[in-house]
């Protein structure tokens, strides 16, 4: 409304100022008109002095409405007439000099002077006093006028503003509405809506893209923010490796707070434990690969040693040129001492199973060797008693006792061969042929298997793997003792010892069957862990949690047990069958 009022006021003023020229103007065209059209009088009058001539004038100039006075001067400064629209006499004023007659408004008043020539003849001077309008008068003529477009302007200006409001102003000031709402919880969630098919269309068009890019770079930033508050520590440094930004692990890992290394080095964590070749190789790494991965010890704020997995990652610009380094560590000490306590477990573990394997053993021995001292306690004996008592003895005979004492002296020493092979300290892998292994171990027990009458099954392939021989014997052996100890108890039935070896999915697979009557179901998931017997006060529980430990740490491969009902010789039996998987390439 302002806008169409100070329009229509310049608008107004402009075609005032146009009016009070074109008056002006005028004034001096009607100037000039009454000394061409009287120009024949003026020279009647001034030259042949005809004094007829000036009535002629003054009814002429009747005509002329603005004209309110009018003096002819000759050209030496006389006036020879005058004129006054009220024919109201006055004296004239004399001939100014030419330098002061200049044209004069004032107030309704426009005063100048002209000329007076006839067919080319200088005859005098021609004084005006024309009337015109001021401003005011203007105004004044035009009141009603004025007043009419006025409110004709008011009210088109009040449409106008509706209109304009309606189609413009309304729609920025609910964009505005709109914009001063949002925020960063769930304003950006948040769309303008709009019928617009103009400009201001695609204005909101626009603005809801922009809201779009802003979420989703939100969601970036927050999903960034989660993750850089991780429980591994995280430090960016820029190419010069000072520190720019820590996470709060990073405080909780080492002691630091980040106002402590900000515009620091990461060497402030430096322990002292790697040289200066350490950190070459790392740079070097990092050069050539953009990352680096690998466990390192560095310092805690209160001087402590900890232990970390350390990944660091190098970000590039578009010209391939540094522009951050970007560490993530997790603090390992905690792990390093549980590794440490359950190797030390594991070391305990080992220990006790070779020293109940020892007692096994030696047991075995005393067993084994019993029947053959025997033997050559009979033989010296014999011998010695007929020495002792003279009585004839043949030389053949003597060398037949001797044979059998030496034969069975060769037989103990080959036992003892086996057992000090059985616990020759070797983890170093070599190849050998599966179904040796399970000879050497069965040759090591079979004595007391065979006081319990326990019939051996076999079906063994030739299979050769490289692996560690005397641990899959151990463990091999703690499996036949299991079967031999179960079957100690069935006195009523055959006592079975099923055993084969065969190639399934590039393994070697050895299993172990008894008809023992297998696990109880309640209790066969728990048999592998360590201290869990079946034997009550003869079982330690560590022999089957050993023999798992070797065959999946150290043989690389796999242990298993079910119970199983079969049949055999048309009978049917239960019993539990152990498998072990070990890889052809290992």
């Amino acid at each position: 409304m302002s806008v169409i009022l100070l329009t229509g006021v310049i608008g107004y003023s402009t075609f005032v100022y146009w009016y009070m020229n074109n008056q002006y103007n005028k004034s001096l065209d009607s100037a000039k008109t009454v000394g061409l059209v009287l120009a024949q009088d003026f020279a009647k009058l001034v030259l042949l002095n005809n004094v007829s001539a000036a009535a002629d004038i003054s009814s002429s100039l009747k005509s002329f409405s603005n004209l309110d006075a009018l003096v002819l001067y000759t050209l030496d400064g006389k006036p020879v007439l005058q004129y006054s629209i009220d024919n109201v006499s006055f004296k004239p004023k004399p001939l100014p000099n030419k330098s002061e007659r200049k044209s004069i408004i004032n107030g309704n008043k426009f005063k100048l002077y002209v000329d007076a020539k006839y067919q080319g003849t200088h005859l005098g001077y021609m004084y005006f006093n024309l009337h015109i309008d001021t401003i005011s008068d203007v105004i004044k003529k035009n009141i009603n006028a004025l007043i009419l477009i006025i409110g004709f302007m008011f009210i088109l200006s009040y449409l106008l503003t509706m209109y304009f409001a309606k189609k413009f102003t309304d729609p920025i000031l609910n964009l505005v509405s709109f914009l001063e709402k949002i925020d960063l919880v769930d304003g950006l969630k948040n769309r303008i809506k709009t019928e617009e098919q103009n400009e201001y269309g695609k204005l909101f068009s626009e603005v809801n893209t922009m809201l779009d890019r802003l979420e989703s770079s939100h969601n970036v930033l927050k999903l960034a923010a989660v993750a850089f508050e991780t429980q591994n520590g995280i430090t960016i440094t820029d190419k010069n490796q000072k520190i720019l930004q820590v996470n709060s692990a990073f405080t909780d890992i080492t002691g630091y707070s980040a106002e402590e290394v900000i515009g620091k080095t990461p060497k402030i964590l430096q322990s002292g434990l790697h040289d200066a070749e350490f950190y070459e190789q790392m740079r070097f790494f990092l050069k050539e690969n953009n990352f680096w991965i690998g466990e390192i010890n560095n310092k805690h704020k209160d001087g402590s040693i900890v232990n970390e997995h350390l990944t660091i990652h190098v970000v590039l610009d578009d010209d391939g040129e540094v522009l951050y380094y970007v560490g993530s560590f997790l603090d390992m000490t905690s792990q390093k001492n549980t590794e440490k306590k359950l190797k030390e477990k594991e070391n305990l573990l080992v220990q006790q199973s070779k020293m109940a394997a020892m007692g096994e053993m030696i047991e075995n021995i005393a067993h084994q060797w019993k029947q053959p001292l025997s033997i050559i306690s009979a033989a010296s004996t014999s011998i010695m008693l007929k020495k002792d008592l003279k009585l004839p003895f043949e030389k053949d005979e003597e060398i037949k006792q001797l044979t059998v004492v030496n034969d069975t002296v060769q037989y103990l020493s080959h036992t003892i061969d086996d057992f000090r092979e059985f616990f020759r300290p070797d983890k170093a892998k070599r190849v050998f042929n599966l179904k040796n292994c399970y000879k050497k171990a069965l040759n090591l027990v079979e004595s007391k298997l065979k006081s319990l009458s326990i019939e051996f099954i076999d079906n063994l392939d030739d299979i050769t793997i490289s692996s560690l021989e005397n641990e899959l014997i151990q463990v091999l052996i703690n499996l036949l003792n299991n079967a031999k100890d179960v079957l100690e108890d069935k006195k009523s039935q055959r006592r079975l010892i099923f055993t084969d070896i065969y190639v399934e999915n590039k393994n070697a697979i050895l299993t172990i069957k008894d008809n023992g009557g297998g696990i109880p179901e309640n209790i066969i998931e728990n048999i592998f862990e360590p201290y869990f017997t079946t034997k009550e006060l003869n079982g330690t529980g560590i022999g089957l949690n050993m023999s798992k430990e070797i065959i999946t740490g150290h043989l690389n491969g796999k242990i298993s047990v079910k119970n199983s009902t079969y049949i055999y010789e048309d009978v049917q039996y239960t019993g539990a069958i152990f498998k072990i998987s070990i890889p052809l390439e290992n």
